[in-house]
């Protein structure tokens, strides 16, 4: 009798957890884990002296949990930990530069985008006037991301490293292991803001891009709840000026590679 008893209650909870979706169980317990990078500027970085994380990616995260009403709590994750993190429950969403792409999206859903950029390429003044001048090139990209992805499928002849973060491809970079390093235009103008003194004016973000992404907030499959509620908040975002605010706190006049804001948040997507 003990057993069967034990046996049912078992039953009953794991049909009340299966009930449960992602944004029932998030308000219940009034916090939501995000998962962030901490080596991304501007997108995201770990201040060194306050040992803070901030960016653009924890503003937006930060206004979608107030907009929650829950606390955010953020777990940093390394580019190719971003989409196990999320389908293993790690995190609840993630709001890390995730590009939006089909391949992604055939294991986790995406919000619409909050943020549009191109993948550029840092590197000697001079040495890249035109894409086609990656053929052959060493170039160095994130491990796992979308870039990595795109530069095997259009420039083959090109000899790609992957590397965990960001800012070992600019390691190897300075110490002419590569020709370039490709990523998000804003991260590399950012990251040469940050170069020496002595070696910054020598190396230049190209002009020409490489190709468009939309950055969107990852989020599990079939999770239409939270995914719904993810959408209307950054629409409110946008609505209220904050997203254009944030904007311009991070890729504004005062920052280190000024960009216009080519796009705005609406309810199908950043355009």
């Amino acid at each position: 009798m003990r057993q069967l008893l034990l046996a049912s209650l078992l039953a009953i909870t794991s049909l009340a957890n299966a009930n449960t979706n992602d944004l029932e169980s998030i308000k219940k317990k009034g916090e939501i884990l995000i998962g962030v990078k901490d080596s991304s500027p501007p997108f995201s970085q770990l201040d060194p002296k306050t040992r803070v994380l901030r960016g653009y990616d924890i503003e937006f995260a930060q206004g979608i949990a107030r907009r929650l009403g829950v606390k955010p709590t953020f777990i940093t994750l390394e580019s190719d930990d971003r989409i196990p993190a999320l389908k293993q429950e790690q995190v609840d969403m993630v709001v890390a530069d995730l590009t939006r792409t089909r391949d992604r999206e055939k294991e986790i859903d995406f919000s619409i985008g909050y943020f549009v950029t191109e993948d550029k390429v840092l590197a000697k003044k001079g040495r890249f006037k035109q894409d086609s001048d990656l053929a052959s090139a060493r170039l160095g990209a994130t491990a796992t991301s979308s870039t990595a992805k795109m530069l095997r499928k259009n420039y083959p002849q090109a000899k790609l490293s992957e590397f965990e973060d960001k800012p070992e491809i600019v390691k190897a970079l300075l110490e002419n292991k590569i020709d370039g390093a490709v990523a998000d235009g804003p991260v590399l103008a950012s990251f040469q803001a940050r170069l020496p003194i002595s070696v910054r004016d020598q190396y230049e973000v190209s002009d020409f891009a490489l190709s468009v992404k939309i950055i969107g907030v990852g989020l599990r499959k079939n999770e239409k709840e939270l995914r719904a509620a993810v959408d209307a908040a950054l629409v409110d975002m946008e609505k209220a000026g904050e997203a254009a605010k944030i904007f311009d706190r991070w890729f504004g006049s005062g920052s280190a590679e000024p960009m216009s804001r080519i796009f705005t948040i609406s309810p199908y997507r950043a355009h």
